[in-house]
């Protein structure tokens, strides 16, 4: 079986994670790819946002999200993963599994009660292979909100929240 490595993204992988950002947003060059991922890894960053990574063994980046933490009249605290990327050759569904645990075990101790997930709109085909991404994270107790994906956790009040800085111990 293999061995994902989920963990936020480092500086020195922001240029490797740039050929999974340009499949999923071809507009967007290397440049301001540096620009947005270096505000939101940077130490002054805020405390809830970051970019989350799956790594293979060989130390490849297969998953990217980026995240941000918000209000939501409908759900109370949410994590909003935007740009939920993965791409593997070999499994597919294990990486996007391993980003879907990380985002929602950080969801879940930092109190949200939801997990809003945005993805690509070229992944978005409601009609999709087994493999896509849809599939895979309605499988997981997703549900489909126009473009996004919505999993909820439950009572705010039952869910321990986690440290200021989940950045940090996660490194």
């Amino acid at each position: 079986m293999r061995e994902l490595i989920t963990k936020p993204l480092s500086g020195k992988l922001v240029d490797q994670a740039f050929p999974l950002v340009q499949a999923a947003l071809p507009s967007v060059d290397l440049e301001q790819w540096r620009h947005f991922a270096g505000q939101l890894i940077c130490p002054e960053a805020p405390d809830n946002t970051g970019i989350l990574s799956v790594l293979t063994e060989q130390g490849y980046i297969a998953g990217l999200s980026i995240y941000r933490i918000e209000p939501s009249l409908a759900h109370g605290p949410v994590l909003i993963a935007d740009h939920f990327m993965a791409l593997d050759l070999f499994n597919r569904a294990a990486v996007v599994n391993a980003l879907a645990d990380f985002l929602e075990d950080l969801a879940r101790r930092r109190g949200c009660t939801a997990l809003h997930t945005h993805i690509p709109e070229k992944d978005g085909v409601w009609q999709g292979p087994a493999d896509g991404l849809v599939s895979i994270l309605r499988d997981r107790g997703h549900a489909i909100e126009s473009l996004r994906l919505c999993k909820q956790f439950g009572n705010a009040a039952q869910l321990t929240v986690g440290t200021p800085r989940d950045r940090a111990r996660l490194a």
